[in-house]
């Protein structure tokens, strides 16, 4: 989809605030970059499933998901040919117990969210993989029932370590005089008592270290040093074991990988849905009926970005056109981006903040004129830089497109820029698009009365108190007033009086 498409119509915005919502940051970025629909089944289907996610969430049901941003360590290890961690290998089990966890959810609640449900019933094939990763993990370590022969020298391994600890504490007892401390402390795997320096030469074993001043040193007792080589060869014998399990278990992650990266799409797609369903909660919207045709019908629709949104009510047939006139700063440029925005927002799979019986068609295309699009180093002027885009437009318009043009033709002599854009107009209406324009120029404003296929509309205007009241009402030409808000906000009544002589005597 065009960003600039989305920066105009505010999508962009919307959707970082439904990425909000999602727990992982591969869920956020795919949902802020999720391609724009184009078929009516297409974009049903991706409704349906946003809908079913807003009826689970409004039902209070409960999902919880897995940070996906956590295998990408796992898949970089796999990537280099190394052997996955225990930490590693603990957390892709967490992430299948999660995935299971998610399926059943779904499964349990299949009469709210069946479309959901079916989605996560599909086999993953990873449930023999998850069983033994929860059996061989536990707490980012190996387990003892990893395997028997593991779980034997372990015991061993403890049973040695007790043997160690009691020959230094033995030692302890005997010379309480040449310790500084009773306490005994590990020094490079090494158990060891604090003796004081002056007595380092007087008993059998080895100095492992030294404290900072020199006073104190590290040292393991001969009695002890021998049980703990004995110690050592076991700690070998473990980390073999060890070793050979953990290469075990990355083979068996990297056969499986292909379906994990699979089980971690689903997942995410579903973080996804959850969070467009949440937005939908949230601005309280629905599913709009969709139409095959070009059929338009907003009820109380609310622009989602503004506070206090006059809702806006609006049908048009099918290739029906609207014309949109009256004063600046009326609201014409807020319908035409809420209009546009409800058509993206669909498009990628957001419900809408209207009412009931609002219906909205799958536009082939978007295309968008709004704003100014004066480029000072293309050194292009305001008309010329909107002709390069209807220029665009007009030749790669397809079929039942929506096209919105914002004050189409200014920038010009009005003369000229009437005449081209009636033919514009004209040429895109030959190619079945559905066109929402404003403009202030009076020659499009009467094309648009006596063509069949265009609506009018206007912006209502309190004259008493300057202000807008943002409501569109249909089948009325407005007026540009620009001499009664010149008369409204002061200028000069002479000023004034030249102005209404020189309209009356064209």
């Amino acid at each position: 989809m065009n960003n600039t498409i989305k920066q105009i119509t505010q999508l962009d915005e919307i959707l970082t605030t439904v990425a909000s919502f999602t727990h992982s940051q591969i869920a956020a970025a795919a949902l802020q970059a999720r391609p724009r629909l184009t078929t009516l089944p297409a974009v049903e289907a991706q409704l349906t499933l946003t809908a079913e996610a807003h009826q689970l969430l409004a039902a209070s049901v409960t999902l919880t998901f897995f940070d996906l941003d956590q295998l990408t360590a796992v898949k970089t290890k796999l990537d280099q040919g190394l052997l996955l961690t225990a930490t590693q290998l603990g957390t892709l089990g967490t992430f299948l117990t999660s995935s299971r966890r998610l399926t059943a959810t779904m499964q349990q609640h299949a009469d709210i969210a069946p479309k959901l449900a079916a989605k996560a019933l599909t086999g993953d094939g990873l449930g023999h993989l998850a069983r033994e990763l929860a059996t061989m993990i536990q707490h980012g370590q190996i387990a003892d029932a990893a395997s028997p022969e593991l779980a034997k020298v372990r015991q061993q391994i403890s049973q040695q370590r007790q043997q160690v600890q009691a020959a230094v504490t033995q030692f302890v007892q005997k010379h309480p005089q040449a310790v500084t401390n009773r306490r005994l402390i590990t020094r490079d795997a090494h158990i060891c008592v604090q003796l004081k320096a002056q007595y380092k030469n007087r008993f059998a074993g080895q100095v492992i270290d030294q404290s900072a001043t020199g006073a104190t040193v590290f040292f393991e007792p001969q009695a002890a040093r021998q049980r703990a080589d004995q110690l050592a060869v076991l700690l070998t014998t473990e980390a073999a074991i060890v070793y050979q399990l953990l290469a075990t278990l990355t083979g068996d992650v990297q056969t499986h990988w292909p379906t994990i990266v699979t089980q971690q799409a689903w997942m995410a797609e579903l973080d996804q849905i959850m969070a467009c369903g949440q937005y939908g909660l949230d601005q309280q919207a629905r599913m709009p009926q969709l139409t095959a045709d070009q059929h338009i019908k907003i009820v109380a629709g609310r622009h989602p970005l503004l506070t206090d949104a006059v809702p806006l009510n609006l049908e048009l047939t099918s290739q029906q056109g609207l014309m949109i006139t009256g004063a600046n700063s009326g609201g014409k440029t807020v319908v035409l981006k809420t209009i546009a925005l409800f058509a993206l927002m669909i498009q990628v799979g957001l419900e809408l903040p209207v009412a009931a019986a609002t219906t909205m068609p799958v536009f082939s295309q978007i295309w968008i004129d709004i704003g100014d699009n004066q480029s000072l180093n293309a050194q292009l002027s305001t008309f010329a830089a909107e002709l390069t885009t209807l220029v665009t437009m007009t030749n790669a318009i397809k079929p039942h497109a929506l096209v919105l043009l914002d004050e189409i033709g200014s920038g010009t002599d009005p003369e000229e820029g009437s005449a081209l854009s009636i033919a514009i107009i004209e040429a895109l209406q030959a190619q079945h698009a559905t066109i929402i324009a404003t403009t202030h120029f009076s020659a499009i404003k009467e094309f648009a009365v006596i063509c069949p296929s265009f609506m009018t509309a206007t912006m209502a205007f309190d004259p008493q108190t300057l202000r807008p009241t943002y409501h569109l009402l249909l089948n009325q030409v407005g007026a540009s007033e620009a001499i009664w808000l010149a008369q409204r906000l002061g200028l000069q009544s002479q000023i004034i009086a030249a102005a209404k002589r020189r309209l009356t005597t064209k």
